[in-house]
């Protein structure tokens, strides 16, 4: 009989660089908020950094100026106008983590390891993605740039209905005004997917019709399954939301809210052994440099690198406090074209009333319109 442990030894396994790209791959993969759209791969991001450096330049055009319209006359020339240019940067990220074999060993045991490790260790960098995501939405609502800005708050006081009701939804999206349809993406906690699911009312475009007394009821919000979506805007469950006192932080996004560029690294997979600690451990690092940006933000390097000064600390790259530090962070771009909106509510249950078609409950608000 084969000896099943030596296959586990990890010094021992050929693993070759592209195994990295591999397991980065595999963890975009599995990550709803890539296979959602709310973060699009942007590979040119990365070709800036092949000449050195941690900033990215981002280029973009500004909306035309909503002058008059010139009104025709022979006796002037038409004026011309020219498009306004903008510039936002993006901040490279680098990360390595290490994993002791002797764990992994029991794991693997009659199983392939390339795959078993690939698939583990593509979940810890799914997790690490979802937080770095989150922590850049820290960090930008936190900054003055975004005060009151595509946020809506139903927790603020100013309102009886505090739910993720169908009202208050609306109130959230149209923090974009005209622009609303382009939030495509909703992120809930499944408590607050339970209060969704529980105010069982099915979107007609499902195909169910649900009758009472011969009258078909009205329709608000769709049955949150997979896929599923409010207002044809499709939901994401993710239980790392922010979750504080009973109150949670749900986010919309349009598609291309993040821009995502994984880069090359030196020594990107790095396996050995040591005979004597432990009595003998095999060990595997992995490390990634990666960018990820959102729209319409700027990473302020000068504040960073201030504080880095200050604290007589040297960090080439940022920590995950540091990304969610508002101060490293500028709106740069027209509200309207800030791709998120930040929606804060209960998981109270959802408020029902009752239309003049229907005695049947309905999801709705009775609580009046907020103000921004």
């Amino acid at each position: 009989m084969s000896d099943i442990n030596a296959a586990t030894k990890l010094a021992d396994m050929q693993i070759p660089e592209s195994w990295a790209a591999y397991t980065a791959q595999r963890s975009v993969e599995q990550d709803q908020f890539f296979q959602s759209g709310v973060i699009r791969a942007v590979p040119n991001l990365a070709s800036q950094l092949a000449g050195g450096g941690f900033l990215v330049n981002m280029p973009y055009f500004k909306p035309l100026a909503d002058d008059a319209p010139q009104i025709p006359d022979d006796n002037n020339d038409i004026e011309l106008h020219t498009i306004q240019t903008a510039v936002s940067q993006a901040r490279e990220y680098g990360m390595d983590q290490g994993w002791s074999a002797t764990d992994l060993a029991a794991e693997l045991a009659g199983a392939d390891p390339m795959t078993a490790i690939s698939n583990s260790i593509s979940d810890y960098w799914r997790h690490i993605n979802e937080k770095i995501l989150l922590k850049t939405l820290d960090g930008v609502y936190g900054s003055g740039t975004m005060s009151n800005i595509n946020q809506f708050n139903a927790t603020d006081g100013r309102r009886t209905d505090h739910t993720f009701s169908l009202q208050n939804f609306n109130a959230a999206r149209f923090q974009l005004g005209d622009r609303y349809r382009d939030l495509a993406v909703v992120a809930v906690h499944s408590d607050v997917l339970q209060q969704l699911q529980n105010a069982n009312i099915v979107d007609q475009k499902t195909g169910n019709t649900i009758l009472v007394n011969g009258n078909q009821l009205p329709t608000q919000i769709q049955a949150p399954n997979p896929g599923d979506t409010i207002k044809g805007v499709r939901i994401v469950v993710d239980d790392s939301l922010p979750v504080k006192d009973g109150v949670y932080t749900s986010y919309l996004f349009a598609t291309g809210a993040f821009g995502w560029s994984e880069l090359p690294a030196d020594h990107a997979v790095e396996t050995g052994r040591d005979g004597l600690r432990f009595h003998g451990v095999d060990y595997l690092i992995n490390r990634r440099r990666f960018i990820l940006a959102p729209a319409g933000m700027s990473w302020n390097e000068s504040a960073y690198q201030m504080d880095k000064a200050t604290a007589h600390t040297t960090a080439a790259f940022p920590t995950l406090d540091d990304i969610g530090n508002a101060k490293y962070w500028n709106r740069v771009a027209d509200p309207k074209l800030i791709p998120f909106v930040k929606f804060t509510t209960t998981a109270d249950p959802i408020q029902s009333t009752t239309t003049s078609s229907s005695s049947a409950p309905v999801s709705s608000s009775s609580a009046a319109p907020a103000s921004k």
